[in-house]
């Protein structure tokens, strides 16, 4: 038996990398963002190019019939086309400079995350790829059988399989592609999936430090790109040690939240308003369901979380933000509900995809309409994020109280996610009590959040503890979690992704928001400019 060279994982890497950096420097300057860096472009392309997949798939699961290998060679089409649009527009790209200080930026944080995604991988992670391996290998030897929403007796369906999960699709079209037997599944995919989350990681990385920082100072700027450096280097070796997997694309669903949270900060503390920048954040999230198909809830509560931190922002207009925000991903909830044969959900969340377009239609003809919506979102703003929580709050209690249910007990603390992570503490019943209280305190600190935000300033980390703290009080605190698990019971095993990915987001802006506060401390606005050699062109 012989293993496949290196050199084939680094050249199909360099085949998609190409396609993701190109498509993403395309949406960039289509898109009119201000961006220095421009292997940004990687992440941008990389997440559009899976929302394609997903939504190019699903008509195709109407059709009944099709062999799963029809969506293998699908995925080789959809790249085909990618390929031939970047090269059509390739006039956005080729001025790529690879001896620019930019540049030079990106390679370094590239080989620290090269040299982490190696060393976690053979020493830190106790992940099995050979688990996944399998996976692959049942799909593989399924290829050739009919896929169906409507018939339960296939065997992806009894498998519990959705062809629309792109992200195993993808991966076995590289398998295809390269010719690779079972056994040299590892040696193709590992590599390739070590370089391309090296790649994508240090991507978000600049796309962070394109969008938070506002520093003047060269010395705050170094500081900061060292310390952020850190923080998030850090946040990537926790994932291996906690083995979230690539593999089966958790590690990527976080990277896909926690990337549309970093365009919401910077969408929210920019000093002008990117009027593409929503559009831009639905396109992202939209291509969640080929990673993560099980997070759809999580990425509706996401988006609920955005219409209020982009109101604390701006006044007007956040209606138009919502639905940009919301159309892709809302198209892959409704298909998700179709899939589990969920007809109340498809139904409700048909008729707001719906009334969406209404609102769109009545946005163009009247529109003043719209605005006394959003007049009262802002005089009642704390009301408007207070009902919904408290309503899920006293129908749980309601619940708990009704079926003489405890919430001290075994089966409760399995929705709080502090339990989970508290598995270090080996007292249960100290486990129980601490996670409870401790759960109950950050309950109370987001309602005195909400109550008193309004006094606050929008900025970096009031934004990143908006998402943070309207998410939790909304959807994962325990008292409303004891609600939803009787709509959606597998909801608990995804919920643990998005609150990471919310913490993340916290952590990673805190940096931003204190060293641009010392920057913004040494700028002295009175500070008169003397233009030596004046440019109408440069004013």
């Amino acid at each position: 038996m012989t293993s496949i060279s290196i050199i084939v994982p680094i050249a199909v890497c360099a085949l998609y990398l190409f396609t993701f950096y190109t498509s993403g420097s395309i949406l960039i300057e289509l898109f009119k963002f201000k961006i220095k860096n421009s292997f940004v472009a990687i992440a941008t392309g990389f997440f559009t190019f899976f929302t394609f997949i997903s939504i190019c798939t699903f008509p195709l699961q109407l059709i009944p019939g099709l062999p799963y290998v029809f969506y293998i060679y699908y995925i080789f089409a959809i790249s085909i086309i990618y390929l031939v649009f970047s090269f059509i527009f390739m006039r956005f790209w080729l001025n790529t400079n690879f001896f620019k200080l930019d540049a030079l930026f990106y390679f370094f944080v590239l080989l620290i995350f090269l040299v982490i995604n190696y060393f976690s991988y053979k020493y830190i992670s106790n992940e099995n790829f050979n688990r996944h391996k399998n996976a692959l290998s049942i799909l593989f030897w399924l290829k050739d059988n009919p896929v169906s929403f409507f018939d339960n007796s296939t065997l992806f369906n009894f498998l519990g399989f959705k062809p629309f999960q792109g992200w195993y699709s993808f991966q076995l079209s590289l398998l295809i592609m390269v010719g690779a037997e079972t056994y040299q599944y590892q040696n193709m995919l590992v590599p390739f999936m070590l370089i391309i989350d090296a790649f994508l990681a240090a991507s978000i990385f600049l796309t962070i430090m394109e969008s938070l920082s506002n520093i003047k100072f060269v010395k705050n700027k170094a500081f900061l790109f060292f310390t952020s450096l850190v923080f998030f280097s850090a946040t990537r070796i926790i994932l291996w040690y906690y083995n979230y997997s690539i593999w089966e694309g958790q590690v990527i669903f976080i990277y896909l939240i926690f990337y549309s949270m970093i365009w919401i900060l910077r969408y929210t503390t920019l000093n002008y308003r990117e009027r593409y920048s929503t559009l831009f954040i639905g396109l992202v999230i939209g291509g969640y369901i080929s990673f993560l198909w099980e997070g759809s809830y999580q990425v509706l509560f996401l988006i609920y979380t955005f219409l209020f931190t982009i109101q604390r922002r701006y006044n007007n207009n956040f209606t138009k933000d919502i639905l940009k925000i919301g159309l892709f991903p809302l198209i892959d909830f409704l298909f998700y509900n179709i899939i589990l044969q969920l007809y109340f959900q498809v139904i409700l969340f048909g008729a707001l995809l719906l009334f969406m377009f209404f609102v769109s239609y009545l946005m163009s003809k009247k529109y003043s309409a719209i605005t006394k919506f959003e007049l009262f979102l802002e005089q009642r703003s704390i009301f408007a994020i207070l009902i919904v929580p408290i309503i899920l709050i006293i129908i749980s209690i309601a619940i708990a109280l009704g079926l003489n249910q405890n919430f001290i007990s075994e089966e409760y603390n399995t929705l709080n996610f502090l339990y989970i992570w508290y598995s270090f503490i080996k007292n249960e019943i100290a486990r129980q009590w601490i996670s409870f209280i401790l759960s109950m305190i950050i309950l109370a600190l987001a309602f005195a959040w909400v109550i008193f935000r309004k006094n606050l300033r929008s900025n970096i980390l009031t934004s990143a503890v908006d998402l943070t703290l309207i998410s939790y009080l909304t959807f994962y605190n325990p008292i409303v979690m004891n609600f939803i698990r009787y709509i959606y019971s597998n909801m608990i095993v995804s919920n643990e992704l998005a609150i990471i990915s919310l913490v993340i987001c916290l952590t990673n802006s805190l940096p931003f928001y204190i060293f641009n506060k010392i920057d913004n401390k040494k700028v002295n606005p009175l500070e008169i400019k003397i233009i030596k050699k004046y440019s109408r062109l440069k004013i």
